[in-house]
């Protein structure tokens, strides 16, 4: 959930929410003014051991802010830090000698919101052993191509971050945000076109937006059935050395099929959803 840096309040109920994870952000959400004292509170969080994986989004470095920001969150308590508008993969690279001079094992996201990112981004997602996702930045990337956030651009820009995050051995990409806060048909609409596109999950802007984003993106029950079928069907071809079955409904299961029920199955046991030895 990303929550602006400067407003000590929001940042609580973020902790106190239903996120699974807190963005502090330094960015776009924080007016010039403010920029001091939301880089000061975000060193003090993740200076100590916060309750939640915390990362902060960091100002870019075309803006000549990014550096004092990482230097000043680069505790123990950061689980990563989310580059604002990369501009190339020297900027990568710059990021991650700060946070190795500081003895800090936080990976980097990178936002990828201009054109030109966007067309390098499998050599922003290698530029750095410390690079740890990919993520769009819509509104910004929307604005640098003169399209809207739903049509068919987008979709390809989504289609190219997934492609890129995947061919570096990357996890599927997280989506951006989505803006109207009250419209939970909308984020339910446009976060099952993401997670059908290849996302793994999304970022939030306010806790009502949380159950809606767990719902399309939490494996259900029946996912998870169907997944450790899969795994069942699969021992029993190992055990007839064959590499296809059919399960007990007569689909085929082959090792593709398998790959991705594994995938199901680890999200879920990740989320706590079924045991480790599942």
């Amino acid at each position: 959930m990303y929550v602006p840096g400067h407003q000590t309040h929001l940042i609580e109920r973020a902790y106190e929410s239903q996120a699974d994870a807190v963005i502090m952000d330094l960015e776009d959400a924080v007016p010039i003014t403010e920029k001091p004292r939301a880089r000061e509170t975000a060193s003090r969080i993740t200076a100590a051991l916060p309750p939640k994986p915390t990362f902060v989004r960091v100002n870019s470095m075309a803006s000549g802010r990014c550096e004092a920001d990482v230097r000043a969150v680069a505790g123990p308590g950061l689980s990563g830090v989310r580059l604002a508008k990369v501009g190339g993969p020297d900027d990568v690279k710059h990021v991650a000698l700060l946070l190795a001079e500081a003895g800090c094992t936080a990976s980097i996201h990178l936002l990828i919101e201009t054109a030109y990112a966007l067309e390098i981004a499998f050599a922003l997602a290698t530029s750095s052993p410390a690079v740890g996702m990919l993520s769009l930045g819509e509104s910004d990337l929307c604005a640098d191509l003169r399209i809207t956030a739903e049509g068919p651009t987008m979709d390809a820009c989504r289609s190219r971050v997934v492609i890129a995050s995947r061919a570096a051995g990357l996890p599927s990409p997280c989506q951006s945000v989505f803006l109207d806060i009250y419209d939970t048909d909308a984020l339910l609409r446009t976060s099952r076109s993401a997670k059908n596109l290849g996302f793994m999950s999304r970022m939030a802007l306010h806790p009502m937006q949380i159950p809606a984003i767990h719902e399309v993106f939490t494996p259900t029950p029946e996912e998870i059935a169907d997944a450790q079928a899969v795994l069942r069907a699969a021992e029993i071809a190992e055990g007839e050395n064959r590499s296809v079955v059919l399960n007990e409904r007569g689909s085929v299961i082959a090792p593709p099929v398998l790959a991705s029920a594994r995938n199901v199955l680890r999200l879920a046991t990740a989320l706590n959803l079924v045991e480790a030895s599942a």
